[in-house]
C-alpha cells in the first residue's frame, strides 16, 4: 500500500509539473502573438523612411565621424565664410555657441537652414558629420590632461558606463533604466554640452545617475568641481568621433586615382 501511495504521489507531482509547463508554453505563445501583432510593417501609410526624413536628408552616422576628414571638407566648403577666434570678415564659430547646440542641430544647419547654403548636394551625410565633429573638436576638443581624465573616469564612472562608454560596466546588469551608452549616436548627438554638464552635476532623477557636484575622490585626491566636470564632458564627447583618418575612404580615393 505504501508503495502505491508513493507511486501515486510521484504521478500527481509529475502531472502538476507538466500542467505548469504546458500553461507556461501557452502563455508564451500568446505573448508572442500579441507582440507580433504590434510590429509595425513598412507600408505606403507607414514607410520605412518617412517623407520628412528623406527631404531633410538626415541620418545618424554608421561609424564615428572623422575630425581629420572634417577639417578637409571644412577648408574646401566652409572656410571662405566661417572661421574661429574672431577672424575678420567671417562668421566665426564660438565655444559658447558650440556648447549650447546639439551636434544634430549643427548637421541640420548645413542641410536645411534657409539662411545658410545647403550642402546636401555637395557633401554626403557622413561628410557633413565629419565637418560637425571637426567644428566641435576645434573649439571644445579633448580634455587638457586626457590620460588623467581617462583614469578618473575609469575609477568613478566606468562601473556603470564601462571603460569604453558602451554602458557595460560591472553593475550595469542591476540598473533599470540602464546607464547611458556614450557610443549611441541618436542619444549623444541629441544633447548639448550644457545638458551633459547639468546631468553630471545634478544627476538624473529616477535613474542610478547621482549628482556628482562637490564629491571627493579620496583615492585620486580630487573634487568634482565645475572645471573637472567640463573636462569630463569633453571626455564623454570623445566617444562620438575619431581623430584618426577614415582609412576606408582613403583606400577608396587611392583606388579611384589608380584606376584613372
Amino acid at each position: 500500500m505504501k508503495q502505491k501511495e508513493k507511486l501515486r504521489a510521484v504521478l500527481n507531482t509529475m502531472t502538476f509539473v507538466l500542467c505548469v509547463v504546458l500553461v507556461g508554453l501557452l502563455i508564451s505563445a500568446c505573448q508572442s502573438n500579441i507582440q507580433l501583432s504590434k510590429v509595425s510593417v513598412p507600408s505606403e501609410n507607414k514607410p520605412l523612411i518617412t517623407k520628412q526624413a528623406a527631404e531633410e536628408d538626415f541620418a545618424y552616422p554608421t561609424k564615428d565621424p572623422s575630425v581629420e576628414e572634417g577639417k578637409k571638407f571644412f577648408t574646401q566648403n566652409c572656410a571662405s565664410c566661417h572661421g574661429f577666434k574672431n577672424e575678420p570678415g567671417k562668421h566665426n564659430f564660438t565655444l559658447k555657441y558650440i556648447n549650447s547646440v546639439t551636434p544634430s542641430h549643427l548637421f541640420k544647419s548645413f542641410t536645411n537652414n534657409p539662411k545658410h547654403p545647403s550642402f546636401k548636394g555637395a557633401l554626403t551625410v557622413k561628410e557633413r558629420w565629419d565637418v560637425v565633429m571637426y567644428l566641435r573638436h576645434t573649439l571644445f576638443g579633448l580634455p587638457e590632461k586626457y590620460e588623467d581624465i581617462k583614469i578618473k573616469f575609469g575609477s568613478n564612472c566606468a562601473v556603470c558606463h564601462g571603460t569604453r562608454g558602451f554602458a557595460d560596466g560591472d553593475i550595469h546588469y542591476f540598473l533599470n533604466p540602464p546607464p547611458a551608452n556614450f557610443n549611441q549616436f541618436d542619444r549623444l548627438y541629441e544633447k548639448t554640452d550644457e545638458k551633459l554638464f547639468d546631468e553630471i552635476t545634478h544627476g538624473i532623477p529616477w535613474t542610478a545617475m547621482p549628482p556628482w557636484a562637490g564629491k571627493i575622490d579620496k583615492d585620486k585626491h580630487f573634487e568634482f568641481d565645475e572645471k573637472f566636470i567640463w573636462e569630463l564632458v569633453k571626455y564623454v564627447r570623445h566617444f562620438g568621433y575619431t581623430t584618426e583618418k577614415d582609412v576606408l575612404r582613403s583606400e577608396e580615393l587611392f583606388k579611384g586615382k589608380r584606376e584613372k
